[in-house]
Parts: C-alpha cells; structure tokens; sequence
C-alpha cells in the first residue's frame, strides 16, 4: 500500500473520527471534562490548508456532529432533567444559568465557543422545557457558526503559518486552558 492509500484511510478516519468526537463533546458530559472541539477545528483546518485532507465532506459532517449532539444534550436534559443535574459540576451549571439569564436564547449561538457550557447550554434548555421548534434554528446556527468559523479559521491561519507552530500555538492554549480551569474558583 502506498502513499496515497494510507492518506485515503487517514481521511475516512478522520471524517468518522472528528464528527463522533463533537457529537460525544457536545451531547455527553464527556464535553464537561474533555473539550476539545475547538482545538479539533482550528487543527483540522490548519491541515486542509497544508493540502492533507478535503475541506468537503468533512465541514459538513463536522456540522451534522455538533448539531446531533447538541440535540442529544437538548433530549437528556429534557427527559432527564434534575436527576442529571448532579452530574454537572455546581459551578459550571451557575455559569450556564448566568449565560442564559444574561442571553436568553442566544445563548445557543454563544455556547458553542465557550469549552464545557456547550455540552451544558443544550442540556440547560431541555430541562427548563424551552421549546424544539425554537431550539433548532438557533442551535444548527451556532453549530455551524462555531464548526465552520474555526475551522475557516485555522485554515486561514495554515495558508499563513507553519503547520508546526499552529498545532505548538494549540497545545501551549490548551495547557493555559487546563492550568486556569483547575485553579479554585472565586466566589
């Protein structure tokens, strides 16, 4: 097998792989405790404009994964609304309440940026019974402004930016993610 074959099967891989891992990240608690969503876009863009992978299918599988899985977390919430709630750290769950009560339903177009509220946003509106019909719109809108506009964005950065100090510049605001995420909260 050659070159060409093993790029083919990074691809396949890649265009099973990446939806699951947005669907997982916006539909589960896993979302809460692993994001990395953001990291995922910007990368994936940053190698489509280094020429290893098409852009399409991939963006809209990369869309079909956030929604379905924003969706997942709508349903959860819904059907299993405050038995559920205990598994969200306390405050996270504050912090998601203060996003809705300070942005109502917009909210869903904001969430999707924010590691960790994105998997509670969606949860948050199914328990508190908001409305599917008004849901949907604004939560395909903010996954696809969020899943397109990163990984737009880390290709715009690709064309302009070695591979290399893309994926270092994403590791090293990663670590400063987890350092500020694991310091005690302030009152």
């Amino acid at each position: 097998m050659g070159h060409a074959g093993a790029e083919d099967r990074l691809m396949e891989g890649l265009l099973f792989l990446a939806p699951l891992s947005l669907f997982l990240e916006t539909g589960l608690p896993i979302g809460l405790f692993v994001p990395g969503g953001d990291t995922l876009l910007l990368a994936l863009g940053a190698l489509a404009a280094e020429g290893g992978l098409e852009a399409f299918p991939l963006l809209p599988l990369l869309f079909l994964g956030s929604f379905l899985g924003h969706l997942l977390g709508y349903a959860l919430g819904r059907y299993g609304g405050k038995p559920l709630r205990k598994r969200f750290p306390e405050d996270l769950w504050k912090k998601g309440e203060r996003l809705l009560s300070r942005f109502g339903p917009l909210a869903l177009l904001l969430a999707p940026f924010v590691g960790g509220v994105r998997t509670l946003v969606p949860f948050l509106f199914g328990a508190l019974g908001y409305p599917l019909g008004r849901f949907l719109p604004l939560v395909a809108l903010g996954s696809l402004l969020w899943t397109q506009g990163l990984f737009l964005l880390g290709y715009f950065l690709g064309k302009h930016l070695p591979l290399w100090a893309i994926l270092g510049g994403l590791l090293l605001l990663g670590a400063l993610g987890l350092f500020f995420s694991r310091r005690p909260s302030r009152p």
